[in-house]
């Protein structure tokens, strides 16, 4: 079976494929080359490394955050291929062949502050004795973002974006509690091919607000992630570059939520970004009538305000064409409570009683995945890719079709020595295809690993149904759809985490049965990996400030100590929260810093287990400036609101309520003499619902403010 690869080769190549059918058609060079020189390129500026053979690397100091583009176009009289690996070791971070007619361009992020292999090869991945100038041109880390300003693809304002690109860039608001908006102006990828992802929150490992190639202009995106964050992922092929991209960035208060115990994300989705024509989805709560959305472009996103105990219904309504462009999922906090997969049934798809509690993370997202730890059999068929797109051009090595209705799981070696897996399809006819990553350090949680960088340690594409796995006999460690569904057995050390995807590339949804063949001394360990704590997020609310973070699954989990520091990075101890001892559903976390000290506050957060052992989150911080409190009672509000505040500087403010649909329902001028405020307003014609108060100085910003339940 054939799975066809979006590849251009040169005449020579195709013949030179005639000959030898088994190549790979699109795979990085082997981590084999010989070292020719060191580097530090000019950093922003263009450095060139003169005269470098196939078959040789070039040891590059690189700056994490740094942008870096490594070329041979025009300076070779060869096919040259450009593969780059970490000098530490680990799988291939990029890899470019004919990106510029023979020659190759590869444009790559740095994600580390070390050293960077950059292996030049001959087509195909063979050494010679001709050389070629290897040009490297640095950028310096982005500028901070400035709301109303443009950004672009990876060729600029005016270019095409380069082919091979693995470009990954985050944008967040500069003023704490206010949240990012991305509007796309212009949009041009190579349809099928070239895909940009919007991430919601700080990274990849965010839930995807949707991936988009061609020309519709997919958005706008607003971050609803507690830092205001969005994350853009682009991945180009090898070939065919388009114009790409322009977006407006702009940042403001994030728009007040629905009112309810808590807020179901409805997504609707259309692959080719045309529109659901006359389909749509109807929502109906506690028997009330469906209201019906549809889609327009690439995507629609709603929000339910719901309250706990009502009754959820979906309704699908399919008169549209092109059913097998359309799907649509229910979420809570990430959390997937229902998705339709392509080609919904039409009718009633959904009916669920809410209970605000976010589901746990689906095996199809990484962090979701099962442990594993002896022979078993797996039936699990899912038909989508879960929450968040854990793979892409960066990470996926052979598996050219990404994540295909696959499943991850984990797993740590018990004891060391030799290790290798047969996975069995129920029906023979199925093909099974793999990638593993690894080896992670001992005591590595999913959420630290969880997607994968970099290519995969083992990778097995092939097309031909059946077994398929690694084994004792093979040699090869990667192979592509021509390969023999067998790659060569892990040499595996005690405490080694490892992460694997199996994807039926078949899509039968049929079991499999995975049997380890380990060596007399090699064994898998059945503890369930840990969850550390993600999401940690501090935030100014009045004069206090807000921590929280969460954990998607606790083992022997006992306490978390919440630390703070100030200017000086001591950290002190000023609040402990039990925690959950063992769960596998999503908890949050919350506590109030009542006291925050001026200026910047750094926060990090402690988790303790029951066996003594602990871990540390990322630290996070947050400017406080200061005194500002405001206290709004009573707590729920009747026919008045009374608000005090405390602490502001000596001048002229606005106060405003906005209620749920952010409508202004009032406004009023102040001023604050003696940097105290106390006034009732009188809220009649005001309906029961959720409302918002804001103080606002004289320049538009934000300075505080509360939301409020009016019954």
């Amino acid at each position: 079976m054939w799975r066809p690869q979006h590849i251009t080769f040169p005449l020579t190549a195709l013949a030179f494929l005639s000959v030898l059918p088994c190549l790979e058609l699109a795979a990085q060079c082997a981590n084999n080359n010989l070292l020719y020189t060191t580097v530090t390129p000019t950093c922003p500026g263009s450095s060139t490394v003169p005269c470098v053979y196939g078959g040789e690397y070039v040891l590059v100091n690189v700056v994490s955050g740094n942008t870096y583009t490594f070329s041979t176009c025009g300076n070779a009289l060869w096919d040259t291929q450009i593969t780059l690996y970490n000098n530490l070791g680990g799988g291939s971070l990029g890899f470019n062949d004919d990106g510029c007619g023979l020659q190759s361009t590869i444009t790559w992020v740095a994600t580390f502050t070390g050293q960077l292999r950059v292996l030049v090869d001959q087509f195909p991945c063979i050494s010679n004795s001709l050389c070629a100038n290897l040009v490297i041109a640095c950028g310096g880390g982005p500028p901070p973002v400035v709301c109303g300003s443009q950004v672009y693809d990876p060729g600029g304002a005016a270019g095409n974006y380069p082919n091979g690109s693995n470009f990954v860039q985050t944008y967040c608001p500069s003023v704490p509690g206010d949240v990012l908006t991305m509007t796309f102006n212009s949009f041009a990828t190579e349809a099928g091919w070239d895909f940009v992802t919007i991430y919601n929150g700080p990274n990849t490992g965010s839930p995807s607000l949707g991936t988009f190639s061609g020309t519709t202009i997919p958005g706008p995106f607003t971050s609803t992630h507690p830092g205001g964050c969005l994350t853009l992922a682009f991945s180009s092929d090898l070939s065919v570059a388009a114009a790409g991209w322009s977006a407006t960035l702009t940042c403001g208060p994030p728009p007040p939520p629905p009112s309810g115990d808590c807020v179901y994300t409805l997504t609707l989705l259309d692959s080719f970004g045309d529109g659901w024509g006359s389909s749509a989805v109807g929502v109906s709560i506690n028997g009330g009538p469906f209201t019906y959305y549809t889609v327009t472009g690439s995507s629609n996103q709603i929000l339910l305000g719901v309250d706990i105990n009502d009754v959820i219904v979906l309704d699908y309504n399919n008169s549209g064409p092109w059913q097998g462009e359309n799907s649509f999922s229910l979420t809570l906090m990430g959390g997937i409570l229902y998705t339709s997969g392509t080609a919904p049934a039409a009718g009633i798809n959904y009916a669920g009683t809410v209970s605000c509690q976010p589901p746990p993370a689906p095996p199809e997202d990484c962090i979701g995945g099962f442990t594993i730890c002896n022979d078993q059999g797996f039936n699990n068929s899912p038909s989508n890719t879960g929450s968040v797109t854990d793979l892409n051009a960066s990470n996926y090595g052979c598996l050219l079709d990404a994540e295909r209705q696959g499943t991850w799981y984990n797993f740590s070696a018990s004891a060391s020595g030799t290790l290798a897996f047969t996975i069995s399809p129920s029906n023979g006819a199925d093909d099974y295809d793999f990638a593993l990553w690894g080896p992670f350090p001992p005591g590595s949680s999913v959420s630290s690993i969880c997607p994968p960088l970099g290519a995969p340690l083992r990778c097995s594409y092939a097309a031909p149904s059946g077994d398929t796995g690694l084994n004792f006999t093979a040699t090869d460690q990667s192979e592509s759809a021509f390969g023999d569904k067998w790659v060569q057995y892990l040499d595996v050390q005690v405490g080694e985490v490892y992460l694997l995807y199996i994807s039926n590339w078949s899509q039968s949804g049929l079991a499999f049965d995975l049997d380890w063949d380990a060596s007399s001394t090699a064994s898998l360990d059945c503890t369930v990996l840990p969850i550390s704590v993600v999401g940690l997020f501090a935030e100014p609310v009045g004069g206090q400030v807000l921590v929280g973070w969460s954990t998607f699954s606790e083992v022997g989990s006992e306490r978390f100590l919440v630390e703070r520091a100030g200017a000086d990075h001591a950290f002190e101890v000023i609040g402990i929260l039990p925690a959950a001892g063992y769960s596998l559903a999503v908890i949050d976390y919350r506590m109030h810093d009542n006291d925050p000290l001026l200026g910047t506050n750094h926060y990090r957060v402690r988790e303790e287990s029951m066996d003594g052992t602990y871990r540390y989150s990322p630290v996070v911080s947050v400017d406080h400036k200061g005194g500002s409190r405001i206290h709004l009672y009573p707590v729920p509000v009747g026919g008045s609101l009374n608000v005090v505040w405390e602490g502001g500087a000596e001048a002229s403010y606005r106060m405003r309520i906005m209620d749920a649909a952010g409508q202004i329902m009032g406004a009023w001028e102040f001023m604050l003499p003696d940097g105290r405020l106390d006034r009732t307003i009188p809220l009649m014609g005001y309906d029961a619902g959720s409302y918002l108060l804001q103080v606002i100085d004289a320049h538009g910003v934000v300075v505080t403010s509360q939301r409020f339940i009016k019954i």
